[in-house]
């Protein structure tokens, strides 16, 4: 069983601050992800524009470490999760680079997810999205 979680920390100044934890087959792994408000606008909207095409990539690094998320899009609407976490920038010696392959139907619920620690950003994103 593989997956991907995100939990919302804090906002501090535009910056937002989650949980991720990472599930790839048996190994497991958790850190914080630091990324401004507006980058995780342009993930929602990218995001949004993979689910709806099912093409397309997208990644995020974090602001703080050498973590990352990428979004692969592949055919027959499967879609390839891949990066790393708990980087050098999380104060530890353990790290887990992860990948595994789901369905694009993930992508729904990550950018809920990432709609949700969006404060009061979320009329904006509807109307960028709009437009």
């Amino acid at each position: 069983m593989s997956g991907i979680a995100f939990e919302h920390q804090y906002t501090v100044e535009g910056y937002i601050t989650f949980a991720i934890e990472v599930v790839s087959g048996k190994f497991s792994g958790a850190s914080s992800f630091c990324i401004s408000d507006k980058l995780l606008e342009d993930a929602v909207s990218h995001l949004t524009e993979m689910h709806n095409n099912l093409s397309g990539t997208y990644r995020i690094n974090d602001y703080d470490s050498t973590d990352f998320i990428l979004f692969e899009s592949l055919m027959l609407g499967r879609l390839k999760i891949s990066g790393q976490v708990g980087g050098d920038g999380n104060y530890s010696d353990q790290y887990l680079v992860y990948q595994f392959t789901t369905d694009q139907t993930a992508l729904r619920s990550i950018i809920l997810d990432f709609y949700r620690m969006l404060d009061g950003g979320i009329l904006r994103i509807i109307n960028k999205i709009i437009e």
